[in-house]
């Protein structure tokens, strides 16, 4: 079969759940549903005392060196702590296994359920001091992580400059301007970060209210490492803020999480200073994430009236920052 006649196929629900009994030791297996659709493919797996989550990695979004990297760094979180939704060993004691697909063959890992619930936009004070402090913990603990796999460095290049190249052609001549001159403003303001321990290291690279669970004892798992990779600590955050934008109170629920992360990690004045244009920056990477993936998602819910809101969302970040230097000049 030629792979290039296919962009995306969807395994069923039954034909999963034939392969994960195939693959791993479920004792009791219930059922397999389709999940959620995601930049990669989750079914829910249900066995008679446990529920797991199977993954089918899109291979033209992860390699297996990007998969077996994410792999290795939420095991050796897991071996640590209980703050991560664990990867599962396949029968054969591999990370994953590989299935065939009509776009060639795509990795499927296998994770333990998280359980509880997602606060999202509902997200509370408590709930997001609780989640910095966790994510604080993570960082803490993957100081010590090491693996022989890559994956892209979450550096300023890569997360503004590649994604500033990758939006122009959406964006009119105004919009190109002003982020032209945003680039050159968020980098200046960015380049005196060090990459010494603790500020620079591994980051899970989508923190927010979507991507963990708290039960009712207040246990939290964090879940969704697809964009992990070695930045800017202060990045995380910032990321971590720009998706709560429309949670109410926005500004108390930001300051929760930084209270939060820092009852395990003090942050520098460089590092606080840093996080209002790192928010900006996650801002614009979303966008190139959101173009990169447009021959999934279709490029109906990519026209100019997006691109205007998006930008102008920048705008009024960058109007805040200017108001704060302002006031404190005065």
């Amino acid at each position: 079969m030629d792979q290039g006649l296919y962009s995306y196929s969807r395994l069923s629900s039954q034909a999963m759940g034939s392969l994960v009994v195939l693959n791993y030791d479920l004792p009791g297996f219930l059922n397999c549903r389709f999940y959620v659709l995601g930049l990669h493919d989750n079914y829910l797996i249900e066995s008679s005392t446990q529920k797991y989550i199977l993954r089918l990695y899109r291979n033209d979004w992860r390699s297996n060196e990007e998969v077996n990297f994410e792999l290795d760094l939420l095991a050796f979180l897991s071996s640590q702590c209980d703050l991560v939704a664990s990867p599962l060993l396949s029968k054969t004691g591999g990370k994953f296994f590989v299935i065939d697909s009509p776009e060639g063959k795509r990795a499927a890992a296998l994770f333990k359920y998280a359980d509880g619930y997602a606060p999202e936009n509902n997200i509370s004070i408590e709930e997001s001091t609780l989640l910095g402090t966790a994510i604080a913990n993570i960082h803490r603990i993957s100081n010590t992580f090491s693996t022989p796999h890559h994956r892209p460095i979450l550096d300023i290049p890569y997360l503004l400059d590649d994604s500033l190249i990758a939006i122009a052609p959406f964006l009119d001549v105004d919009a190109r301007t002003y982020l032209g001159d945003l680039q050159s403003r968020l980098k200046d303001n960015l380049a005196g970060l060090s990459k010494e321990l603790h500020v620079f290291g591994i980051c899970i690279g989508d923190v927010n209210p979507s991507n963990f669970h708290i039960k009712e004892n207040k246990q939290i798992t964090v879940f969704d490492f697809d964009q992990c990779g070695y930045g800017y600590r202060a990045f995380e955050i910032g990321k971590y803020i720009s998706s709560i934008h429309y949670v109410k109170r926005k500004q108390e629920v930001a300051h929760a999480f930084i209270d939060g992360y820092q009852q395990i990690f003090k942050l520098s004045k460089a590092e606080l200073e840093a996080i209002p244009y790192f928010e900006m920056l996650a801002v614009i990477w979303v966008l190139a994430i959101n173009v990169y993936n447009i021959e999934r998602t279709g490029h109906k819910f990519f026209e100019k009236t997006f691109w205007d809101r998006r930008v102008n969302l920048l705008k009024e970040l960058d109007n805040a920052i200017l108001s704060k230097q302002n006031l404190s000049t005065d």
